[in-house]
């Protein structure tokens, strides 16, 4: 389960892609961005009180600007927030997190949900009437086929799935069209959390597969196939999306619901903060920190506070000059944590306290406290033999989070030690922290973010701090870290059902991380700052869905 290559093949796919947007700077040199910190915290707060601009378009319409976009309609690939966010309208699961809770779901296509005493069999009564954008209806056996059609197409996202469903020709029973039976073979408590995320178990009408080759993946390039409230209806690369409503939608189109989503392309940060200025898009992908507060300030727009299932971190090695542990502490004890979340960041992360974000079961807050101490890391340093003049690498990719590795390239001068600051293209970059390369090639330090498919510190923490989740593995534990506590409380927690034991197992595993054997140095917790227009009404963020939106759920209020 944790130890194949397979279990996160859809996170390898990463490799080859430009992922998850994260926001840039623009800044000066390492001295005045250290003079920066020191600055207040900026508010998280509203939008301030005004209008804004006037809307000249479509108010039926709602227009969403990306940073980028990949046109994947396909459950059993699509990985990457850029597919997320049009596929979020288009397909149905059979759980949703509730609100913007982390922790609590609520049932969706499945009605009701029972399980045995061990919580190792599920069994789900299926939402009646429901059906499929082309008429077809949705029952326990569609369900099934495309679970099975999911898990074995080995497309990239089944590994969400086969986790625990490794079998679903035997796993997944229908005992009836309205109901279906899946047997994990160990007990899952939190199975609903699993089948609440948004990679790998969106339900495709598995009528598809007569659409051609490859299980209809081509045709799912440019169409769409769910039980959702939208449907694709073109889908340009490199420009625009343009869903429209599915006229069998269950929820129904009483009320007050969007006629049309327009998704755009629009990379550039100027852009996108002009375009939320302007009145051209009602949603946008958040710019770089100094736009982001800049329109906390603006008129008719509100900028999201949620904070995530995600991190931000360095990412140090467990060789070469870093391999003592002694090492990788000083560089924690070198960085001005509190600082560089309020003045660098402006508020758009908050800071750590783990490894682990706040909001993840069995996190415990207080593992990991960000302290300043340039004589003790000094110290440190010499014990765990690295010689004064020692030349280090800090490796990010183009318009990435460049600032980290200013801060710590003055901070290690202080102490007698150099830091290179290496600039890569985005596959160059992936490929150096997850191929396996000689020490040699591989950076010392690396900037790097990560969030979950649902939520379980298991399965965050396996393809970034496994023992088995290495370059070599082409997955991202880009530091080689191995620790056999934090590997035995990973491979544990995809099956160990006593909540006592795993909060035990896990406060210990991030007590190690947090001060002991540090596998990087935590930057700060992601906050979703999604930009809306506010006269956008029904947005509801949820740490879980990081940057994606209900359509459904939203529609066109007064600002």
């Amino acid at each position: 389960m944790t130890g194949s290559d397979g279990r996160y093949s859809r996170r390898q796919f990463i490799r080859g892609a430009a992922g998850a947007a994260a926001g840039t700077m623009a800044i000066g040199p390492a001295a005045s961005l250290l003079a920066a910190c020191g600055g207040s915290t900026p508010t998280t707060s509203s939008a301030p009180s005004g209008a804004g601009a006037a809307l000249s378009r479509d108010p039926g319409t709602l227009v969403v600007a990306m940073d980028a976009f990949v046109t994947d309609f396909d459950p059993a690939s699509y990985f990457l927030l850029s597919d997320i966010v049009p596929n979020f309208g288009t397909y149905d699961s059979l759980m949703r997190m509730k609100g913007s809770s982390a922790t609590e779901t609520k049932p969706w296509l499945a009605q009701q949900i029972t399980t045995n005493a061990d919580k190792s069999v599920w069994t789900f009564a299926l939402r009646p009437g429901v059906k499929y954008s082309d008429g077809t209806p949705f029952d326990g056996n569609t369900l099934k086929a495309a679970y099975t059609r999911t898990i074995t197409a080995q497309l990239g996202a089944g590994s969400t799935l086969s986790t625990y469903l490794t079998d679903p020709g035997k796993q997944i029973v229908v005992k009836d069209p309205g109901t279906v039976v899946m047997d994990l073979g160990t007990p899952v408590p939190r199975f609903d959390l699993l089948l609440a995320s948004q990679y790998g178990t969106g339900i495709v009408n598995p009528n598809v597969e007569k659409q051609g080759a490859n299980h209809g993946h081509n045709y799912l390039q440019s169409h769409s196939a769910g039980t959702g409230a939208y449907m694709v209806e073109s889908a340009q690369p490199n420009n625009q999306i343009v869903l429209v409503r599915n006229p069998r939608y269950w929820g129904g189109w009483s009320g007050s619901h969007f006629k049309k989503i327009i998704i755009r392309q629009v990379p550039e940060d100027s852009d996108r903060r002009q375009g939320m200025e302007s009145g051209d898009f009602d949603i946008s992908f958040p710019s770089n920190p100094q736009d982001t507060e800049a329109l906390r300030k603006t008129p008719g727009i509100f900028v999201g506070s949620q904070k995530v299932l995600g991190m931000e971190y360095v990412m140090l090695a467990d060789y070469g000059p870093l391999a003592n542990p002694l090492a990788r502490q000083a560089i924690n004890l070198l960085f001005p944590s509190d600082q560089f979340v309020s003045s660098v960041m402006k508020g758009t992360l908050d800071a750590p306290n783990s490894v682990l974000p706040d909001l993840m079961l069995y996190a415990a807050p207080g593992t990991y406290k960000p302290t300043l101490d340039v004589a003790k890391a000094k110290a440190l340093l010499q014990q765990a033999g690295v010689k004064p003049g020692t030349q280090l690498t800090y490796e990010f990719y183009t318009g990435h989070r460049k600032e980290p590795g200013l801060v710590l390239q003055n901070q290690l001068q202080q102490i007698g030690l150099k830091l290179n600051l290496v600039e890569k293209a985005y596959p160059a970059f992936v490929a150096d922290i997850s191929t396996a390369k000689p020490v040699s090639q591989r950076p010392d330090m690396a900037w790097w973010f990560w969030w979950p498919e649902y939520n379980s510190p298991s399965d965050f923490c396996f393809p970034i701090l496994s023992a088995d989740a290495t370059p070599k593995q082409n997955l991202f534990n880009g530091g080689y870290y191995v620790n056999s506590t934090v590997n035995n409380a990973i491979n544990k927690g995809f099956t160990e059902s006593d909540p006592a034991k795993l909060t035990a197992m896990w406060r210990q595993a991030q007590t190690v991380m947090g001060s002991q054997d540090p596998p990087w140095l935590p930057l700060g917790q992601i906050i979703d700052t999604s930009y809306l227009r506010t006269d956008v009404k029904g947005y509801v963020p949820n740490p879980v869905y990081v940057e994606s939106y209900d359509f459904y759920a939203l529609s066109r209020g007064s600002a």
